[in-house]
């Protein structure tokens, strides 16, 4: 008997988590125990592994934690719980560009996501692989499911959210060696691949690698610089520290932060001979010996590439990163390679602090398959079949990050679609989660999509400390925090933050230090959070709260033209394109813009207007042509 479900999520990564969490708290629970998602995986003691580098955020990519975060999603909840260094980057320049990073637990993070998820009824975890979709009649009806001892399941389900990752038909390299696999020690995906293809999709293949990993005892790391974490860190998520008697087993951050002991991270670097044998040994590389088909990272490549393309230099920085509490495993973050073992042994130990690094996991390449992204709507659901949904790797892109911003975007999507309610869709103006569903639609990427604040054109609206401030609104407006005691926290503590902001503003307004005003020196660069506290001394005090007020001051002016700026292009932006238009017989229009309209079919004038090869005078005669 085919067991029935509102939704399927395909895969336990950080994508699938995330998705199979947003549809639970948009749909809720019907019956008491009625389990409406299905969540998907070959091995569920793998749900939420970090299978490269156990770090969250970064540059922009901190960004994107922080909003998925203010929408109810479970990524930073799960970083804070598991964290073991947090740092705050980018700090010399404005709060725009700041980027909250994190080193985990990598055994306390995935704990930490399976807690989760196992604390929703809504969700049931169910061990297979997907060997093919369901399709009657056009329409999406289900999944088929194949079990370790080899039988197959139906699955029913009125929409299907597809995660696989590095997957789909994923192939594992290390020098000449070759084994089919989606990370280590894992099999790949083998029939997603085809199910697609025989539905039209067009399909392309992405490569991304990982380093080795050393053992911490093998390594000299007091001859090494020190990379300690923040004194006074900044937690991922809003709930972080705030849960009191609410703190619950699946959300230990809940009720104190840091949960983890802290550790330092160190700095090494290759050298001169480094490079001498990675040369040396590049016609072993499988990116050189023509072994690898698929395009990888220009923003973070091998060790090989880097020797190559920048052959001037004669030396790489490297961060060795402790990968937990638990073991002695350390992460190379630098060298990510596919040259063979031996090879990597040699590379290893040119590098100060390691002579005598001993490897416990060499590193590898790995290419797979995935869906040219061009073929999705802004929610993530797919063009060609209704209820179809792609989030996360499979999209083209690269990066915890990123995937779990899609899957949030696919699994409210989806959870709306099963209600008969409209999409879902944020701005670009919104957030960098906007800026990330709306360049996926409108380009096709050749290698790895990453997420950088040079994307954003509002980057001072987007910063981190706004995102609370930015997108509770949006959550609340869809169901997104759910009816959870997290949720009810959620919005009690936002409640809170913004009376803080609220009551900062009004105590800014008149106030003067040393005869100067408040306002004109919160302006300057210099002027601190601290500096506010002394100013301020009666003022109700909110750490984060203030450090929204803080930047809102600061960059008060410049937002002003922002907005407007924003308002004026809105039209456009918003105006929508009709479906059914046949761009290739537009003959008034250059046919490269015509091929890029009919490759894209974009959904507003303003995503045409940003398709390459689209110039605004091609924007203009196609108003025109449409209006015709």
């Amino acid at each position: 008997m085919e067991a029935k479900y509102d939704i399927i999520v395909v895969g336990g990564g950080h994508a699938g988590v995330e998705a199979a969490w947003a549809a639970a708290n948009v749909l809720g629970i019907e019956a008491a125990g009625a389990a409406r998602v299905a969540l998907v995986t070959m091995d569920p003691a793998k749900i939420g592994v970090m299978s490269c580098n156990p770090a969250i955020g970064g540059l922009a990519k901190g960004q994107l934690v922080r909003e998925i975060d203010a929408l109810g999603g479970l990524m930073g909840l799960a970083t804070d719980a598991s964290g073991i260094q947090f740092r705050m980057l980018n700090t010399s320049k404005g709060a725009a560009v700041h980027g909250p990073r994190a080193q985990c637990d990598k055994h306390a993070y995935a704990e930490a996501v399976q807690a989760l998820i196992a604390s929703r009824p809504e969700i049931r975890v169910v061990a297979g692989s997907v060997e093919s979709l369901r399709i009657d009649g056009g329409r999406l009806t289900g999944v088929v499911v194949r079990r370790a001892d080899g039988t197959h399941a139906p699955l029913d389900a009125r929409c299907v959210i597809l995660t696989t990752g590095t997957f789909m038909r994923g192939l594992m390299h290390t020098g000449e060696q070759k084994v089919a696999g989606g990370r280590y020690g894992e099999a790949s995906a083998e029939g997603i691949s085809g199910a697609l293809a025989s539905l039209g999709f067009e399909l392309g293949r992405l490569k991304t690698g990982t380093p080795p990993r050393l053992r911490r005892g093998s390594i000299d790391l007091d001859s090494l610089a020190a990379q300690p974490g923040d004194e006074e860190p900044w937690p991922f998520s809003d709930l972080t520290g705030r849960g009191g008697a609410c703190a619950v087993e699946s959300a230990p951050s809940l009720g104190r932060f840091p949960v983890l002991g802290q550790v330092c991270c160190y700095q090494t670097s290759t050298s001169a001979a480094s490079h001498e044998l990675i040369r040396a040994n590049l016609h072993l590389a499988p990116m050189f010996s023509g072994q690898i088909e698929g395009v990888g990272p220009r923003y973070c490549p091998s060790i090989e590439d880097k020797v190559v393309r920048f052959a001037q230099r004669d030396s790489h920085g490297v961060f060795l990163e402790p990968e937990s509490l638990r073991d002695d495993w350390i992460y190379c973050n630098g060298i990510s390679t596919s040259l063979p073992a031996h090879v990597q042994d040699e590379i290893v130990r040119t590098m100060p602090g390691c002579g005598r690094a001993e490897i416990l996991r060499y590193g590898y390449a790995v290419e797979y398959d995935m869906v040219r992204p061009h073929q999705i709507l802004p929610t993530g659901m797919t063009r060609r079949v209704e209820g179809l949904f792609l989030a996360g790797q499979i999209n083209g892109t690269s990066g915890y990050e990123e995937a779990a911003a899609q899957g949030l975007v696919a699994g409210v999507n989806a959870a709306r679609l099963v209600r008969g309610e409209g999409e879902w869709v944020l701005g670009r103006d919104e957030a960098y989660i906007g800026v990330l569903m709306d360049d996926l639609v409108i380009k096709t990427p050749v290698e790895p999509y990453r997420m950088f604040t040079s994307r954003a054109e509002h980057r001072l609206l987007l910063r981190a400390d706004n995102a609370w401030a930015r997108l509770r609104a949006r959550a609340e407006e869809t169901g997104l925090y759910g009816q959870t005691a997290l949720g009810a926290l959620r919005r009690g503590v936002y409640r809170a933050m913004q009376e803080v902001c609220d009551d900062l503003h009004r105590c800014i307004e008149g106030a003067k230090v040393d005869g100067v005003a408040l306002s004109r020196l919160i302006r300057a660069d210099t002027f601190t959070l601290e500096d506010l506290r002394r100013a301020l001394p009666g003022a109700r005090y909110e750490r984060a709260a203030w450090m929204t007020a803080l930047a809102d001051r600061r960059y008060e002016a410049y937002i002003v033209r922002q907005r407007a700026e924003i308002r004026r292009q809105a039209e456009m932006e918003h105006k929508r394109l009709p479906d059914g238009v046949d761009y290739l017989s537009l003959s008034h229009l250059r046919h490269e813009a015509r091929q890029a309209l009919h490759t894209f079919r974009p959904r507003t004038y303003g995503q045409a207007g940003r398709l390459e090869g689209i110039t605004p005078a091609d924007l203009t005669l196609l108003s025109v042509l449409v209006g015709r």
